[in-house]
């Protein structure tokens, strides 16, 4: 098992990093190009929290290295863990692990669209994608972080939503990932909540 020091994150760095995983489970770095992938990592070195932190080193590590290959399957990799058409390996959506027969769009999907509701939002095209999709608490995370009046909302919605069942998606990313790039955003991620955790456990300010 990895030893991993815990030192505070701050606020800007929750905020690129929430900002990068939208983006990655929205999809946007699929295309990305050979060059840009360069910049990006340039960015998460910048990351002191993560270079504290035994997960995002491995994450950079992992980058620093990456193939021609593994630019090759991204895609590939990130939809067989993520997208389909097969079944999901690692399911973004928050019911699969909270419910017991693992299904989507089930009553958890509900209580985190009641989360949204309370806050005057409403997922576009509501119906479509299960509102317990990753890539919509991480925007509606983003959407709490950029309010300073939002920190109990916060803090309720992280213990009792995303905080609950990432650990099994992050693992289940490690199980079958077969791409330097989709094991990298697993160990970023697998980083990133330890920090999320830690600054929650300590009591200190979310917004």
């Amino acid at each position: 098992m990895i030893y991993t020091e815990i030192n505070n994150i701050n606020q800007e760095e929750r905020l690129f990093m929430y900002q990068l995983f939208l983006h990655y489970y929205r999809g946007d770095l699929l295309k990305l190009p050979s060059a840009e992938w360069g910049k990006l990592l340039e960015m998460l070195e910048r990351q002191h929290s993560l270079q504290s932190n035994d997960w995002g080193r491995k994450a950079i590590q992992q980058l620093q290295n990456l193939t021609d290959q593994a630019l090759e399957t991204f895609e590939f990799d990130f939809n067989r863990l993520f997208v389909g058409p097969n079944k999901l390996l690692a399911s973004p959506f928050e019911s699969s692990y909270q419910n017991f027969e693992g299904t989507v769009m089930q009553a958890e999907t509900l209580k985190v669209r009641r989360f949204y509701y309370y806050e005057g939002l409403q997922v576009a095209n509501e119906g479509g994608l299960p509102d317990d999709h990753i890539q919509f608490e991480l925007e509606f995370i983003l959407h709490l972080l950029g309010s300073e009046d939002k920190n109990k909302v916060l803090q309720l919605f992280l213990e009792k939503h995303l905080l609950k069942w990432v650990d099994q998606h992050w693992a289940r990313i490690e199980e079958h990932s077969q791409n330097q790039i989709t094991l990298a955003f697993g160990y970023l991620l697998k980083g990133f909540i330890l920090l999320e955790k830690s600054l929650i456990e300590g009591e200190g300010p979310l917004c």
